[in-house]
């Protein structure tokens, strides 16, 4: 048996392979998703605890979770060492995947906004998920400093890379754009809070036969606000083409939720939706600063994610979003 590795691109911190053999329930294969071999390679995920949000989120909360995601044969985690792996049901075969590069359009997202919908409307202001002490808001330690420190590292490499979009608003919203962190995190963690899954992008949804997604990688979900999930979609994943195809996107939601008995303040939702476009910002920044010339996905994957990610901004106003 020869492991086939899986999941080459940005924002890989472990190792991935599908296996080839007689697995749980008579699976042909199964998906082993271990914690990277070597330190460096794992200090990111080890900083945000994201084997163990991981490890967590298969052993505590996916029997509650109503959103379709890969059964989980095995699950161990060393919070000393780091050290985990994961045996997960391959469901490659339950359906397709878009290229994040080429993205999709707005109906094709459909599927991804009603799904990301399900999921939120079933933690709706949780209170159980206060107890999860592994699960923390996105404004608690170490979030805002881990992210800050990341994006004042990579936003000059961000500017090198493709200086024909940086314009001076760009320049200006990216200069401050460190300092504003710590309250745009706190802007996002004020109640009412879901399960957000924190990559909800086209990579990570497997569209299904039936108009549905299989989501996996849940290694960095927390607590915050739910259109936050839905313009992190918007921002990395979709071909949105004006600022009428943002609002349809965030209709839909909303519409969604109110099917799953959730009937949020629509202005609130609408602003958290906004300043969850300027949260995507640093997104591709910080992939921007890991590019290395031998990996062209990463490369064009970060291209893609940016010019996404300005467009929502200036579709929605959100350059100038006070904190």
């Amino acid at each position: 048996m020869t492991p086939t590795p899986l999941g080459v691109g940005v924002g890989l911190v472990g190792q991935l392979y599908r296996l080839g053999l007689d697995g749980p329930d008579g699976a042909s294969t199964v998906v082993a998703k271990m914690a990277a071999p070597t330190d460096e390679g794992r200090f990111v995920a080890t900083v945000l605890n994201m084997y163990g949000r991981e490890a967590n989120f298969y052993e505590k909360l996916s029997a509650r979770t109503t959103v379709a995601h890969p059964a989980c044969y095995h699950s161990e985690h060393d919070p000393e060492t780091q050290d985990a792996i994961l045996l997960l049901e391959d469901v490659s075969t339950r359906g397709r995947q878009f290229d994040q590069i080429a993205g999709c359009s707005v109906r094709d997202a459909r599927p991804a906004v009603r799904s990301l919908a399900n999921l939120h409307a079933g933690f709706w202001d949780d209170a159980t998920l206060d107890d999860a002490g592994w699960l923390l808001r996105l404004v608690d330690d170490p979030y805002p400093g881990a992210v800050s420190f990341a994006y004042e590292a990579a936003w000059p490499r961000a500017q090198e890379f493709m200086p024909e979009a940086i314009t001076p608003a760009v320049q200006a919203f990216g200069d401050r754009f460190a300092e504003q962190i710590p309250a745009l995190f706190a802007k996002l963690s004020e109640p009412p809070l879901v399960l957000a899954h924190g990559d909800w992008r086209l990579d990570n949804l497997f569209f299904t036969p039936d108009d549905d997604v299989v989501a996996v990688d849940w290694q960095l979900i927390d607590r915050s606000v739910g259109p936050r999930d839905l313009a992190y979609l918007a921002t990395e994943s979709v071909n949105v083409p004006d600022r009428a195809g943002y609002e349809e996107l965030f209709a839909t939601y909303m519409g969604d939720l109110a099917a799953g008995g959730v009937t949020p303040d629509e202005k609130w939702a609408f602003e958290m939706y906004r300043y969850g476009t300027m949260l995507g910002f640093a997104y591709p920044v910080i992939a921007a600063g890991a590019l290395t010339i031998d990996d062209p996905r990463h490369i064009a994957l970060t291209r893609a994610m940016l010019i996404r990610s300005l467009t929502a901004l200036e579709a929605l106003d959100a350059f100038d979003l006070s904190l």
